[in-house]
Protein backbone atom coordinates (compact mmCIF):
# COMPACT_ATOMS: atom_id res chain seq x y z
CA UNK A 1 0.00 0.00 0.00
CA UNK A 2 1.38 3.70 -0.89
CA UNK A 3 1.86 6.07 1.99
CA UNK A 4 1.44 10.30 0.82
CA UNK A 5 4.29 12.20 2.73
CA UNK A 6 3.97 9.64 5.98
CA UNK A 7 0.54 10.51 6.61
CA UNK A 8 -0.49 6.96 6.38
CA UNK A 9 -2.95 8.24 3.30
CA UNK A 10 -3.67 5.17 1.74
CA UNK A 11 -3.59 5.19 -2.22
CA UNK A 12 -7.34 4.26 -3.58
CA UNK A 13 -7.24 0.71 -5.82
CA UNK A 14 -6.71 1.64 -9.83
CA UNK A 15 -10.15 1.51 -11.41
CA UNK A 16 -10.77 -0.88 -14.41
CA UNK A 17 -12.68 -0.59 -17.69
CA UNK A 18 -14.23 -2.68 -19.90
CA UNK A 19 -16.19 -2.02 -22.68
CA UNK A 20 -18.77 -5.11 -24.03
CA UNK A 21 -20.95 -4.98 -26.66
CA UNK A 22 -24.70 -7.02 -25.98
CA UNK A 23 -27.56 -7.46 -28.76
CA UNK A 24 -30.81 -7.76 -26.62
CA UNK A 25 -34.55 -7.93 -27.27
CA UNK A 26 -36.44 -5.21 -25.10
CA UNK A 27 -40.52 -5.03 -23.99
CA UNK A 28 -41.50 -1.57 -23.78
CA UNK A 29 -44.68 0.72 -23.08
CA UNK A 30 -44.59 3.71 -24.44
CA UNK A 31 -41.59 3.15 -27.15
CA UNK A 32 -40.54 1.18 -29.59
CA UNK A 33 -39.77 -2.72 -28.59
CA UNK A 34 -37.42 -5.13 -30.34
CA UNK A 35 -33.54 -6.24 -30.56
CA UNK A 36 -31.40 -3.66 -29.72
CA UNK A 37 -27.60 -3.21 -29.32
CA UNK A 38 -26.28 -1.46 -26.93
CA UNK A 39 -22.34 -0.87 -25.44
CA UNK A 40 -21.95 -1.12 -22.29
CA UNK A 41 -18.66 0.33 -20.26
CA UNK A 42 -18.37 -0.76 -16.48
CA UNK A 43 -16.17 0.85 -14.00
CA UNK A 44 -15.11 -0.96 -10.76
CA UNK A 45 -11.49 -1.15 -8.78
CA UNK A 46 -9.15 -3.75 -9.85
CA UNK A 47 -8.65 -4.76 -6.05
CA UNK A 48 -11.20 -5.10 -3.22
CA UNK A 49 -11.15 -5.74 0.38
CA UNK A 50 -13.83 -8.33 1.53
CA UNK A 51 -15.83 -7.03 3.97
CA UNK A 52 -15.73 -3.33 2.52
CA UNK A 53 -18.44 -1.76 0.23
CA UNK A 54 -16.92 -0.98 -3.21
CA UNK A 55 -18.55 1.22 -6.02
CA UNK A 56 -18.78 0.30 -9.71
CA UNK A 57 -19.68 2.64 -12.32
CA UNK A 58 -21.71 2.09 -15.84
CA UNK A 59 -22.77 4.27 -18.86
CA UNK A 60 -24.23 2.93 -21.63
CA UNK A 61 -24.87 3.52 -25.41
CA UNK A 62 -27.13 2.13 -27.72
CA UNK A 63 -25.38 1.73 -30.78
CA UNK A 64 -28.79 0.39 -33.08
CA UNK A 65 -31.10 1.23 -33.84
CA UNK A 66 -30.17 4.94 -34.04
CA UNK A 67 -32.44 7.66 -32.64
CA UNK A 68 -34.95 9.00 -34.16
CA UNK A 69 -36.11 12.73 -33.31
CA UNK A 70 -34.31 14.81 -30.62
CA UNK A 71 -34.63 14.73 -26.50
CA UNK A 72 -33.06 17.07 -24.33
CA UNK A 73 -31.04 16.36 -21.75
CA UNK A 74 -32.39 14.79 -18.79
CA UNK A 75 -35.19 13.77 -20.79
CA UNK A 76 -34.93 9.71 -19.95
CA UNK A 77 -33.15 7.72 -16.76
CA UNK A 78 -32.23 4.30 -16.04
CA UNK A 79 -29.97 1.51 -14.73
CA UNK A 80 -27.94 -1.21 -15.92
CA UNK A 81 -27.82 -4.69 -13.99
CA UNK A 82 -24.53 -6.23 -13.61
CA UNK A 83 -24.40 -9.71 -12.34
CA UNK A 84 -21.67 -11.13 -9.55
CA UNK A 85 -19.83 -14.34 -10.28
CA UNK A 86 -16.29 -15.94 -9.23
CA UNK A 87 -16.18 -15.57 -5.44
CA UNK A 88 -19.41 -13.66 -5.37
CA UNK A 89 -22.57 -14.37 -6.20
CA UNK A 90 -25.81 -11.58 -6.72
CA UNK A 91 -26.57 -8.62 -8.48
CA UNK A 92 -25.93 -4.75 -8.27
CA UNK A 93 -27.77 -2.07 -10.23
CA UNK A 94 -25.85 0.66 -11.85
CA UNK A 95 -28.48 3.48 -11.09
CA UNK A 96 -28.78 6.92 -11.79
CA UNK A 97 -28.02 7.31 -15.29
CA UNK A 98 -29.37 9.93 -17.31
CA UNK A 99 -29.09 11.15 -21.09
CA UNK A 100 -27.09 13.87 -22.52
CA UNK A 101 -28.89 15.63 -25.50
CA UNK A 102 -30.08 13.36 -28.02
CA UNK A 103 -29.72 14.35 -32.04
CA UNK A 104 -31.85 12.81 -34.38
CA UNK A 105 -30.47 9.73 -36.13
CA UNK A 106 -27.62 9.93 -33.54
CA UNK A 107 -27.24 7.60 -30.69
CA UNK A 108 -28.85 7.18 -27.31
CA UNK A 109 -26.70 6.87 -24.19
CA UNK A 110 -27.50 7.38 -20.40
CA UNK A 111 -24.33 8.27 -18.47
CA UNK A 112 -23.49 8.39 -15.15
CA UNK A 113 -24.65 5.23 -13.69
CA UNK A 114 -23.16 3.77 -9.94
CA UNK A 115 -24.02 1.22 -7.60
CA UNK A 116 -22.01 -0.33 -4.54
CA UNK A 117 -21.74 -3.88 -3.42
CA UNK A 118 -19.88 -5.04 -0.47
CA UNK A 119 -17.97 -8.67 -1.58
CA UNK A 120 -18.22 -11.42 1.09
CA UNK A 121 -14.99 -13.43 0.33
CA UNK A 122 -11.41 -13.39 -1.42
CA UNK A 123 -11.34 -14.39 -4.78
CA UNK A 124 -11.93 -13.29 -8.30
CA UNK A 125 -15.23 -11.21 -8.69
CA UNK A 126 -16.50 -11.04 -12.06
CA UNK A 127 -19.32 -8.10 -13.00
CA UNK A 128 -21.56 -9.59 -16.36
CA UNK A 129 -24.07 -6.80 -17.77
CA UNK A 130 -27.50 -8.75 -17.54
CA UNK A 131 -30.11 -5.89 -18.57
CA UNK A 132 -30.98 -2.57 -18.65
CA UNK A 133 -34.22 -0.76 -17.74
CA UNK A 134 -35.16 2.85 -19.38
CA UNK A 135 -37.66 5.39 -17.03
CA UNK A 136 -38.98 8.55 -18.66
CA UNK A 137 -37.37 11.29 -15.95
CA UNK A 138 -40.94 11.74 -14.36
CA UNK A 139 -40.31 7.65 -13.06
CA UNK A 140 -42.60 5.92 -15.69
CA UNK A 141 -41.54 2.48 -17.03
CA UNK A 142 -40.69 2.72 -20.79
CA UNK A 143 -38.42 -0.11 -21.52
CA UNK A 144 -36.43 -3.26 -20.50
CA UNK A 145 -33.75 -5.29 -22.18
CA UNK A 146 -32.10 -8.23 -21.46
CA UNK A 147 -31.41 -12.36 -22.17
CA UNK A 148 -29.43 -13.87 -24.14
CA UNK A 149 -25.45 -13.22 -23.68
CA UNK A 150 -23.97 -11.75 -20.56
CA UNK A 151 -20.66 -10.62 -21.42
CA UNK A 152 -18.07 -10.34 -18.52
CA UNK A 153 -17.17 -6.25 -18.37
CA UNK A 154 -15.27 -5.90 -15.13
CA UNK A 155 -13.36 -7.87 -12.90
CA UNK A 156 -12.28 -7.21 -8.77
CA UNK A 157 -9.80 -9.09 -6.96
CA UNK A 158 -11.21 -9.82 -3.62
CA UNK A 159 -8.02 -10.18 -0.67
Amino acid sequence: MATAAGLGLVAPAAAEAGTVSVTWGCGAFGGPAGIKTFDITVTAPATATAGQPVTVHADLTQVSPTWVGTEPAGRYTGYVVLELGGAASGRVDATGMTNPVIENGGLFRLTGGTGQVTLPAAGQVTLATSGYVLYYSTGTWISSCGGGAKPVAATIQVS
